[in-house]
């Protein structure tokens, strides 16, 4: 009831003082109304009518230059009306709205009688003149057309100068959780997927990714944002907007189904691929998706209804062997049983109705209810983590309250508001029997099982170290008040996020394993704990206006948010590896941003006939945010030492760490333990208070876009620009403990070896090792970099696209973008050489990266340029009603990180370190490449669908035939990175899938 009531008074609030949100969403027709000598014509009546407007009709009035704006149209064929007494009155029909495309309809009008009407018949312009963002626009006919996997991640990467992985051929992945692409340099949190503009994503994550996927039976177009956004968000990442079918006057329904299981899969596993260490290729073993939505009238112009259905269901082969030893705690080594591949399985439910209710003339309401459930059990099963290794991952619990208000109250002034609750109900959970994972005699034992991370090839097996579930409740609200003129288009708004996220954080066995060619060396302790954090607020407001001056238009906005997150009071009790531990941390504020931002840019009609533009911007965004990173890092529950590892020596091989874990100095079989606040209410990390608060410190970007735009002929229009962006506001982190002074500098010999640049055998300087003094010693402080040294980072390409909508029906649109970043932290790492140890993550773009030690001369580092082309088209050939589509993608592989296990022996030999390394540790992981020096596989993906069209009446199906990868592909996704297995493949692209698919629309 607490949030209920928290809805209902925000959303009355935002209402009542106006405001301002959606406008972005939507499209408009802007134009000027001329006599027949061109002189312009003030007072014109003007009307935008269309069956997609449950209202019917939207009128504005031409202002004293001649000019209009009707805004906030919705996606679909349009009739526009011109008329003035004495003035014959000019119908413009056929005018096609999609996205939040300013399409101009100018009109000429001559002397004459009120009955005498004028029809003119032609198509939107290719190029739009005013706008500045860059926007893709699919619409549900060509989603229904193209073949993917109908989901937010499907279709944008679809856009040229989208970046973005994953390995789903046809649908082979349960759905797009957990998937993000990016643009010009941008990261993945900067990343939005919308529902007419709301987030739709959990607050745990950035705001990027979640749960409560928007289903494509429900949209009646999508849009992808990706340059130039405007100021009602503060990011400036790729948005992907679903506008929902509203209904309509006439009922109306869209089936999709499809199916594929391994007999219609190809084989693409070459003896190449077999040769260099490849046990298993993943493997599709079947995919069913079934996709039913319909509406219609309740009540004739009055009351609307859409419902949408999905179930999708996923087998697939893992490119891993079960282990033979799986679930026996006698078994220390992983041995494939090469019988018998790994399965991963995933099933998605979602339904969702919405209501749109005209309940006055000038008073619109709709409200979405959407309920989702699914589960990927097992899933995180790869050729590096064995099945009992894996994990279930489950939402059993997703739930969305979606709620609009508009109201044209004249025909200049707009007003709207919207609030969304969510839940999400979601864990990386352990595998269990009620899921069909484990029979219940392998879960009994599963609290008994001791996970081993094997680091010559970097494969886990025996069990999982870590689980979580959470609960994220939020509720989001925004309003909006667009005042409209001939000339200007102002729009004043705010919107608003708050939250809560509890994550259970917990392991079954709280000590794991490390060993080395099967020989026991590092233990880790780990511990379980509860943390929750609180969402006050992610507010901004904003204004900003569309002044079109003839052939220039000028865009400016201006942004202000204000960002808090705080901690309620937490208890931690004992555990396993903390008997003794009963710690209350009291309530306490943390993150306190305030940021200013800005956009601005302008568009010039260079002939004035709408056929050329050039565009320019400049704008400030900010990082992507929420209950993630600076969001939650400073929970001083996060931010004990709840994980430490300990050098260990099993010298009678019983694989029992014979010593006192507890006891954090050296003893029995154990060394000493890497931090010594481990269990300790002394938190790892401290966080410098101009880092989480003040004017302007959270991380931000500038980005300049210049482009030129030009209709070639008839409906093929060609855009080329380039775009830069900047980053500032780094985080860096200082440990307290050590000064620069406190490390021993080394170089080392690289290892020879073919699979190496130039063969290896190359120096690697600028190495760092602690002192054996302050081995341990940890007391990191997080700050901005700006206060330790100088840190750069910019990205600079060019994208070449061309856009197609010919009136046979051909659609078209291809693109190429290149571009590179650039990095420099030189003297960054100077000053806290700490920071050149490296996660995993950090120190590789590709899956199975090893965290290592990076050299100090990779400070300064550069990518070559990266190129990708990409292209989609539908056609349906009308002699025999044959749809033909396809896609294609040729992308750049991720960069790699092969990391040498050196031992102390080797360093003897092959450094100038000159001692064994600190606190007893065996061998040092060390990186043997540059950063952006080695890349996986390119990939080519071409995707093509055969349909034939039937036609019944009203109804309209088509059934297809779909190859995915029809160029058979194998393509490297995923290679080893730890030397000893490095290049060894770990997955690679599915092989040509033959997919059967239906659709019936009326």
């Amino acid at each position: 009831m607490r949030s209920l009531s928290r809805f209902v008074a925000a959303l009355v609030w935002a209402a009542v003082l106006l405001v301002p949100s959606l406008v972005f969403a939507q499209a408009s027709i802007t134009g000027t109304v001329r006599d027949t000598s061109g002189a312009v014509l003030p007072g014109v009546t003007v009307e935008a009518a269309s069956p997609v407007l449950i209202e019917k009709v939207r009128t504005v009035v031409t202002d004293g230059s001649g000019r209009y704006q009707i805004v906030d149209l919705r996606p679909g064929a349009y009739t526009v009306t011109f008329t003035l007494p004495g003035f014959n009155t000019v119908l413009r029909d056929g005018v096609t709205l999609a996205g939040s495309a300013a399409v101009s309809v100018d009109a000429d009008m001559r002397v004459g009688a009120l009955e005498e009407t004028i029809t003119v018949t032609g198509e939107a312009p290719v190029v739009d003149t005013q706008s500045l963002t860059q926007q893709a626009v699919i619409n549900a006919d060509t989603i229904d057309a193209l073949p993917s996997a109908r989901n937010y991640f499907g279709l944008a990467r679809m856009i040229p100068s989208t970046v973005g992985g994953g390995n789903d051929v046809g649908g082979s992945a349960i759905q797009d959780v957990g998937q993000s692409v990016r643009v010009h340099g941008s990261r993945n949190t900067d990343q939005r997927i919308t529902v007419n503009g709301v987030n739709t994503m959990t607050l745990q994550a950035g705001g990027n990714i979640g749960g409560q996927t928007p289903d494509v039976g429900s949209a009646a177009e999508v849009t992808v944002d990706t340059t130039s956004l405007g100021a009602d968000l503060p990011t400036g990442g790729v948005r992907v907007n679903f506008i929902p079918k509203d209904g309509g006057n006439t009922f109306a329904n869209s089936t999709f189904v499809s199916f594929a299981n391994e007999s219609m899969q190809g084989d693409n596993f070459s003896q190449e691929l077999q040769d260099a260490g490849l046990g298993t290729p993943n493997k599709l073993l079947h995919t069913f998706d079934l996709n039913e939505s319909f509406g219609g009238p309740l009540k004739r112009d009055k009351l609307w209804f859409w419902f949408s259905t999905r179930f999708n269901d996923v087998a697939n082969e893992a490119p891993i062997f079960l282990n033979v030893n799986a679930f026996n705690p006698n078994e220390w080594l992983y041995v494939p049983d090469t019988g018998n591949p790994a399965v991963a399985n995933g099933t998605q439910n979602n339904n969702s109705v919405r209501l749109t209710w005209q309940a006055t003339p000038r008073n619109k309401f709709a409200g979405t209810f959407k309920a989702d459930k699914w589960c990927n059990c097992p899933s995180d099963i790869n050729a590096t983590r064995s099945f009992e290794a894996g994990r279930d991952r489950r939402f059993p619990n997703l739930k969305q309250e979606h709620m609009e208000w508009t109201s044209p109250v004249t025909n200049r002034l707009l007003l709207e508001a919207v609030g969304m609750m969510l839940f999400e109900r979601w864990g990386d959970m352990h595998q269990r029997a009620s899921t069909g994972t484990l029979t219940e005699a392998q879960e009994a034992i599963v609290p008994q099982m001791i996970s081993v991370t094997e680091q010559s090839n970097n494969l886990t097996y025996r069990a999982r170290t870590n689980n979580n579930n959470t609960a994220v409740p939020s509720l989001t609200y925004r309003a909006a008040a667009s005042y409209v003129t001939g000339t200007h288009a102002f729009k004043f708004g705010m919107n608003n996020t708050t939250g809560h996220l509890r994550e259970n954080q917990y392991t079954l066995n709280g000590l794991s394993y490390r060993f080395n060619n099967g020989v026991p060396n590092q233990l880790t302790l780990r511990q379980n704990f509860i943390a929750e954090t609180n969402l006050d607020r992610d507010l901004g407001f904003y204004g900003q206006d569309r002044w079109t001056l003839d052939r220039l238009t000028v865009s400016l906005a201006a942004r202000l948010d204000f960002f808090k997150t705080s901690f309620p009071e937490q208890t931690l009790g004992p555990d396993p590896y903390g008997p003794d531990r009963n710690i209350t941390f009291p309530a306490a504020d943390n993150i306190n941003w305030k940021d200013f931002t800005y956009r601005s840019g302008v568009a010039w009609d260079v002939r004035g006939d709408g056929r050329t533009a050039v565009k320019v911007s400049f704008n400030k965004y900010l990082l992507g945010q929420t209950l993630n990173g600076l969001g939650r890092d400073p929970n001083p529950v996060l931010a004990m030492v709840t994980t430490a590892n300990r050098p260990w020596t099993d010298a009678n091989r019983n694989f029992v760490a014979d010593c006192d874990l507890l006891n954090f100095n050296p003893n029995g079989e154990c060394g000493v333990i890497s931090n010594r606040n481990f269990g300790s209410s002394a938190p790892a990390a401290t966080f410098d208070p101009d880092l989480i608060s003040g004017w302007n410190n959270r991380q931000t970007n500038w980005e300049l876009s210049t482009s030129v735009a030009h209709e070639v002929a008839r409906g093929i229009g060609v855009d080329v620009g380039y775009f830069r962006r900047a980053w500032a506001n780094f985080r860096v982190t200082d440990n307290l403990a050590v000064s620069a002074a406190d490390f021993t500098e080394f170089s080392m010999t690289a290892p020879t070896d073919a699979r190496l640049p130039g063969g290896g055998g190359n120096t690697i300087t600028g190495l760092y090792e602690v002192s054996a003094a302050k081995f341990g010693q940890v007391q990191d402080y997080n700050t901005l970099s700006s206060k330790i040294g100088n840190q750069t980072e910019t990205w600079n390409g060019m994208d070449f696209t061309m856009n197609a909508r010919l009136q046979n029906g051909l659609t078209v649109q291809a693109g190429l973008s290149t571009g590179r970043v650039s990095e420099n932290d030189c003297e960054i790492v100077s000053a806290l050489p700490e920071m050149l140890s490296l996660t995993a993550a950090q120190a590789s773009g590709t899956a199975n990266g090893v965290a290592q030690l990076r050299s100090a001369s990779f400070c300064d580092r550069q990518e070559p340029w990266l190129t990708q082309f990409k292209a989609y088209g539908v056609y349906t050939v009308p002699t025999v009603d044959l749809q033909v589509s396809g896609t294609f993608r040729s992308t750049n592989g991720t960069d790699l990180a092969p990391g040498f296990v050196a031992t102390n022996a080797y360093l003897a030999a092959n450094s100038t370190l000159g001692r064994p390394l600190s606190g007893n540790r065996p061998n040092q992981v060390i990186g043997l490449v540059g950063p952006y020096t080695e890349y996986v596989d390119r990939r080519n993906e071409l995707d093509i669908r055969l349909g034939k069209v039937l036609r019944f009446g009203r109804s309209r199906s088509v059934v297809s035939l779909d190859v995915f990868n029809a160029l058979n592909s194998n393509a490297q996704i995923a290679i080893q990175q730890s030397f000893a297995t490095y290049q060894r493949p770990t997955e690679i692209l599915n092989a040509r899938l033959l997919k059967i698919s239906y659709t019936l629309d009326f």
